[in-house]
């Protein structure tokens, strides 16, 4: 059984311990989903959205890879399949989907998605630019909606961006403990992206993907055999300073996990002070080696958030460089910072996100989890 527990901040910030409820073939297939990485994925399944340029061009979503047949187009929440010719058309490029007059899938215009600040839709200020303007914003399922999810054959080997090493050998203790079956305890110490933001589980929504952290917990025990104990300590909002003081108040190395994923940097950037973050990632480390010293870690360089909300992108790489020169003996480093910014080159990222700023959706939890788990797998 895995467990997992949420963080909700409301006057002061109390720990709940939530049991998640899947049926066996659900926990099969989200499990599943999480051990193929997307780069090896026959067949694909990505998410789009669609945006309509200019009222002259048709809405239109572009695939990460180029497809040879498309197998299935369905709502995100998996409630409608549609069809080809009247719902979608593929490209003369063959490389996007754009969409025919009276088509069911859903759409924005360019100006739906950067409305008037004075307009009633979901929106979030911009902090650079046109200040009069906001980006189409949604924390809850919104996003998710308006996305489908498209199931296709392609050729192998399009994927041209970072793909991440074994790093079996240096987290020699989590690896024994799977390599034997036996039970494991892992933890997860981040933000909102790692609390489970804008995963359907987590927005109430089908088809109830959990976040990554989860799904990666599921797929170790279906790849290894190892009973996992899953315990989120994620809280939205938060920066590595505060995942300090929980570890401090909350004395969580007592419990002795074997394994902990620390997940912060998507608050940090905008203090640009890369080197504080880096202390404050080392500070969580020493705590919990003080009174677990066999405790491994799995440091996450976060994905980028949206250029267009203006975010300091120019510090996600010095973040990641900071989280790089930390790692050695039991401290590893999933570097999604790196494969995001390959992903962007291809796809948009209101594709990939769940609230149209700083959080994945269920696909981008998908890949979180499938970066982790490639991390941990030799074939």
């Amino acid at each position: 059984m895995i467990f997992r527990q949420y963080f909700l901040l409301l006057s002061t910030f109390l720990l709940l311990n939530v049991t998640a409820q899947f049926t066996q073939a659900e926990e099969s297939d989200f499990a599943n989903a999480a051990l193929t990485p997307f780069w090896q994925a026959q067949p694909m399944i990505e998410s789009m959205f669609f945006i309509q340029s200019t009222a002259e061009q048709p809405p239109s979503s572009r695939f990460l890879f180029k497809p040879s047949k498309i197998l299935k187009v369905v709502s995100a929440t998996q409630v409608t399949v549609f069809a080809e010719g009247r719902d979608y058309l593929l490209s003369d490029d063959g490389r996007s989907l754009t969409l025919p007059p009276d088509s069911r899938i859903p759409f924005k215009t360019q100006e739906e998605m950067f409305p008037l600040m004075t307009s009633e839709a979901p929106k979030i200020a911009r902090q650079a630019g046109d200040k009069s303007r906001g980006i189409f914003f949604d924390n809850k399922a919104g996003y998710h909606q308006l996305q489908v999810e498209v199931t296709y054959e392609c050729t192998p080997n399009q994927w041209q961006g970072p793909v991440p090493e074994y790093v079996g050998s240096a987290l020699p203790n989590f690896m024994k403990k799977l390599r034997d079956k036996r039970p494991v305890k892992i933890f997860l110490s981040g933000d909102s992206i790692s609390e489970g933001y804008n995963a359907s589980d987590f927005t109430d929504a089908t088809p109830r993907c959990p976040a990554y952290g989860e799904l990666f917990a599921l797929a170790v025990e279906r790849k290894f055999g190892s009973p996992v104990t899953f315990k989120n300590f994620a809280v939205g909002g938060w920066q590595s300073s505060q995942g300090v003081q929980q570890a401090t108040d909350e004395k969580l190395a007592l419990e002795k996990p074997d394994l902990v994923i620390i997940a912060y940097g998507m608050n940090d950037v905008f203090r640009k002070d890369a080197a504080a973050y880096q202390n404050n990632i080392k500070q969580l480390i020493d705590i919990f080696r003080a009174d677990s010293p066999d405790t491994e870690f799995i440091l996450i360089a976060t994905m980028l958030g949206n250029v267009e909300w203006g975010m300091p992108m120019e510090q996600f790489d010095l973040y990641r460089n900071a989280l790089q020169q930390l790692t050695g003996q039991g401290i590893v480093l999933a570097d999604l910072t790196s494969i995001w910014r390959e992903l962007l080159k291809h796809k948009s990222f209101y594709d990939l996100t769940g609230n149209g700023v700083n959080h994945p959706n269920d696909c981008g939890h998908r890949f979180y989890a499938q970066v982790l788990m490639a991390m941990l797998s030799q074939n």
